[in-house]
């Protein structure tokens, strides 16, 4: 049987390995739990976004093919109160004037700053505008060039709208900022910050579970501290000492699982999890076939006021025009403008069109609401079971026929391991509860404490020395 002294022993040598790296594990959590994620996506920085699409005559279908015969898709919507064409070539995005036909160039800084100005939620003036011809590392995922928008205060906020499209591709500050910089260092890539597969992750992950269990042994045998004469009462711990220990007792199973849950979902490839492993790369998009297609304001007074933009696309049961509104999305089709419903048939081809794997497709099953698989989405979906190893499923839009996930069984696991990390039991979606707040927070006094006493622990030997 280990003793006492040796347990300590190692648990005092692994916590000089990840000491460090578990206050800041415990730090991070602590701030990405307390601070709400809404408020971190920087919402209320910016007004809603209320445009609707005009009842206006627009420019027909002949006058855009006849201006962008190579044209993939295009949308209708609303730009500085004005209808416009937002049309995807095989290169780039332009923006038509929808009464005009007319192109458009690029937005200026003098036009960005009018959209940032009317967005912009706070009396702030603007600082700079800048065009980037490359993303910054805060965006990196953004398309460039983009324009850039900072406004004065100590937060910084900041605003990219893109040139071609004139909407708004995000919002950051200083609490987006400090949440960035926290997961950096929660993943310990300090590279691209969103490498969850990194192997000093999986490294440290796989000590930091060695340094907790030799915590829990530590507690285990040490209960009860020994009496050498039975009538001497021990002094009572320092004050850093019952912390640690009342910590541990109180939060030592949760960090057992917070530490095996992240290490689980270091070692599952991310790829696989997002469901990419059978997915089929997306063909190129074909030119456009205009002659018969309805004008898209036609679609768009169906839902007077309320259509916030029209985009054609080519679906697998033909061309299609999807309406956005504030209660969802509508599908049309395109030649008729009749509703064109996803029946079982249209989500079972859509699968196959997207579905690459060697698994057999099962019939499409009808879902009246997202369950756990499709959180975050809304309306009804078609799920689609596939025999295949990894036990795919997919998931169809039933209001625009659009894939919405792809599920299998490392995602499954990996999301068991997500709902004991962020310790929702539920909806497995939010890490800004009480409970996960109240741990995060008792595993921050369990880290510090601990080293302080390392701290403390390899300093009284030099005392010692230094005194004798």
């Amino acid at each position: 049987m280990l003793s006492h002294r040796l347990i300590r022993l190692w648990h005092s040598r692994l916590a000089w390995l990840i000491g460090v790296q578990f206050v800041l594990w415990m730090l991070s959590g602590l701030y990405m739990s307390t601070a709400p994620i809404d408020w971190i996506h920087g919402d209320h920085w910016v007004w809603p976004d209320a445009r609707v699409v005009l009842p206006t005559a627009v420019v027909s279908s002949a006058h855009l093919q006849q201006q962008f015969p190579d044209s993939m898709r295009f949308t209708l919507k609303t730009l500085f109160g004005q209808t416009v064409y937002e049309v995807h070539r095989p290169n780039a995005i332009v923006l038509v004037d929808g009464v005009s036909g007319v192109t458009r160039p690029p937005l200026d800084a003098t036009a960005v700053r009018t959209l940032a100005q009317a967005r912009f939620a706070h009396p702030r003036a603007i600082r700079s505008i800048d065009w980037l011809d490359k993303a910054p590392g805060e965006v990196s995922g953004r398309p460039a060039p983009l324009w850039r928008v900072r406004f004065d205060g100590a937060s910084a906020p900041t605003l990219y709208y893109s040139p071609f499209t004139g909407e708004l591709l995000a919002k950051r500050f200083a609490g987006w900022r400090v949440f960035d910089a926290l997961w950096m260092l929660h993943i310990m890539d300090y590279a691209t910050r969103s490498n969850v597969n990194n192997w000093l992750l999986r490294i440290a992950a796989g000590i930091a579970l060695a340094f907790v269990l030799s915590g829990a042994a530590l507690l285990a045998v040490s209960r009860r501290r020994p009496r050498t004469v039975p009538s001497v009462r021990l002094p009572r711990r320092p004050l850093r000492t019952r912390i640690h220990r009342v910590a541990g007792w109180a939060i030592g199973a949760q960090l057992l699982v917070w530490v095996g849950s992240g290490l689980t979902m270091s070692l599952l490839d991310h790829s696989v999890v997002e469901g990419h492993t059978y997915a089929r790369p997306p063909a190129p998009a074909a030119a456009i076939d205009y002659s018969s297609l309805l004008a898209p304001s036609v679609i768009a007074a169906h839902h007077a006021g309320q259509a916030r933009s029209v985009a054609f696309q080519t679906a697998v049961d033909g061309p299609v025009y999807v309406v956005t509104t504030p209660s969802g999305a509508y599908r049309y089709n395109a030649h008729t403008g009749v509703p064109q419903p996803v029946t079982a048939a249209v989500a079972h081809s859509a699968v196959a069109a997207d579905y690459a794997g060697p698994g057999r497709l099962q019939t499409p099953e009808w879902l009246a609401a997202a369950d756990l698989e499709t959180r975050g989405h809304e309306g009804g979906f078609w799920r689609v079971r596939i025999d295949d190893d990894l036990r795919t499923t997919i998931y169809v839009s039933a209001q625009t026929g659009s894939i919405v996930e792809r599920r299998n069984r490392v995602w499954r696991l990996f999301d068991i391991a997500w709902m004991l990390h962020i310790m929702d039991y539920r909806a497995r979606e939010n890490f800004n509860h009480p409970l996960l707040i109240a741990v995060a927070f008792g595993g921050t006094c369990l880290s510090v404490s601990g080293l302080l006493l390392l701290w403390r622990r390899w300093r009284a030997p030099r005392q010692r020395r230094v005194t004798a």
